[in-house]
């Protein structure tokens, strides 16, 4: 998340003569900084290319190994990995494409993916609704073992947000949204759940700024040592000054003052706030402005204010009617923030986690910059979003838009000879199965569908393409177009070219 402005400001406040060694730590796959630029992977991508000794990837994951041992899922990693940039990726291009249609299959139908991931589709945001506070609810009562009270549900939200603690956890369950506007963005999802888990207290006790006792809230305004809250330490009893900062999370409770709060007619005038490992502080707010300028509801959060942390169980809205935020790095981010169960609510069906794998879904591709050999980004890519129909590649991003440098050759070719074609778009069989062809081609009316090889001497790669082979036949004979790894790639397509579409 280190935008250029900040990495200046860092390596000119560094005293380089007492330095041995600078150890960066972070996870290039994720979002990408606000501001501009993109150090952190500038950084990672020119060590990869140096093939520099000073760069550790994360090659085998400890906590899918555990999960594997306990029989507690890897649905989570395993949808990530098919995220990941393919420059820090544990696999090789033709594969990751391979592993990439065999878990997307498995995302058609929703329910139980694995023991740790679950998807559920949505056609309309009154559906969402429903399906989100149906699902919340469920995975409530199964961590508790207990049944709803309806009239006062966040009795057992915060039962369940404790567990073995003496305080409710935030950590416990997150919503997730790409959108803060939008019936599927958070404002309205925060006041859909405060509705369902606090309507209680909204309505006998009253709010401030929109918030009551016992809701789930975010710092949003940064209170440095410069403005820091007073704070009631209720371990020493006295008044303190502490700094809360922007993403921070904790809950709200009855002033500590108003011990007649539980009695009927009490209206609230004031409250108190905690947040996460800073439980011993309580913070008083008494005035919905005092409210409105530092906290707002948190039972829903962008995914750009959860990056950095996690949290037991995710629902992540996912949806595809709104496109301009969704990209590779949001979609690996949301997925990755949930470390013992995801539920991924998608809209209407499994092509938006399609959507997301294309390479031009990255928006680390359309950012302009780099530490390094300045390498400008085609025009073309900049104003995608004025004339791009997904699928579709423009001659000058080529290289952007396809996996391999073999692709990269076939789609010049194809663009030479005035040959149209869309890269990596699902094939749908009658039966309701789908692949994703390398290039799909329309010529004289007739679809054909072009599969480049690469990987042939794995094993698990040639399975793969047999099943995927035997599909082809069966279900669209005589449309397929194969070529495979060799050094006279370039003549081998023009000669099937000169044989297809002359």
């Amino acid at each position: 998340m280190v935008d250029l402005s900040l990495g200046a400001a860092l390596f000119r406040s560094i005293n380089w003569a007492s330095v041995q060694r600078l150890i960066l730590v972070g996870d290039s796959n994720q979002l990408l900084p606000i501001g501009r630029g993109k150090v952190f992977v500038d950084i990672i991508d020119w060590l990869i290319k140096q093939g520099s000794e000073s760069i550790g990837i994360l090659r085998t994951n400890l906590r899918q190994m555990e999960n594997r041992l306990e029989g507690k899922g890897t649905g989570i990693l395993d949808l990530a990995n098919i995220y990941l940039r393919e420059k820090t990726a544990n696999t090789d291009k033709p594969n990751q494409k391979s592993n990439a249609e065999s878990i997307l299959a498995r995302l058609q139908d929703e329910g139980e993916i694995d023991k740790d991931l679950r998807v559920l589709y949505w056609k309309n945001p009154a559906e969402l609704k429903q399906k989100i506070l149906q699902v919340i609810a469920s995975d409530i009562e199964a961590d508790t073992g207990k049944k709803f009270n309806h009239d006062r549900p966040y009795e057992l939200l915060i039962k369940a947000a404790k567990g073995n603690n003496s305080n409710p956890r935030p950590s416990y369950f997150q919503v997730l949204s790409p959108y803060r506007g939008e019936e599927f963005g958070t404002e309205n999802i925060n006041l859909e759940l405060q509705q369902f888990f606090n309507g209680y207290n909204v309505k006998n006790k009253g709010t401030l700024g929109g918030i009551t006792i016992f809701d789930k809230i975010i710092q949003f305004r940064n209170r440095p040592k410069s403005d820091r809250y007073w704070a009631y330490n209720h371990e020493s009893r006295r008044k303190e000054q502490i700094e809360v900062y922007n993403g921070e999370l904790g809950y709200t409770k009855s002033h500590a003052y108003d011990r007649g709060w539980q009695k009927n007619g009490f209206r609230i005038q004031r409250f108190q706030a905690w947040f996460a490992r800073k439980e011993k502080y309580w913070i008083e707010f008494n005035s919905d402005s005092d409210v409105e300028n530092n906290i707002e509801l948190a039972y829903a959060i962008s995914v750009h204010k959860s990056q950095g942390s996690e949290f037991d169980r995710v629902y992540f809205i996912l949806p595809k009617s709104k496109a301009a935020l969704l990209s590779t790095e949001l979609i690996y981010t949301g997925i990755t923030r949930a470390q013992k169960h995801l539920t991924i609510l998608a809209e209407e069906d499994v092509s938006v986690f399609v959507s997301l794998r294309r390479p031009e879904k990255s928006h680390l591709l359309a950012i302009n910059s780099s530490l390094f050999t300045f390498r400008p980004v085609p025009d073309e890519m900049l104003q995608i979003r004025s004339w791009y129909e997904e699928g579709k590649i423009h001659r000058t991003l080529a290289e952007y838009m396809v996996r391999s440098k073999s692709e990269v050759i076939i789609a010049n070719i194809l663009f030479d000879r005035n040959i149209p074609f869309k890269y990596e778009v699902p094939l749908f069989a009658s039966d309701g199965t789908f692949y994703i062809p390398d290039f799909t081609i329309t010529w004289n009316g007739e679809q054909w569908y072009w599969e480049h090889l690469g990987l042939l001497d794995r094993e698990d790669y040639r399975n793969h393409w047999q099943t995927k082979k035997e599909w082809y036949e069966k279900h669209f004979p005589g449309r397929l177009i194969t070529t495979t790894e060799s050094t006279t790639l370039s003549k081998d397509t023009k000669d099937i070219v000169d044989k297809y579409f002359s």
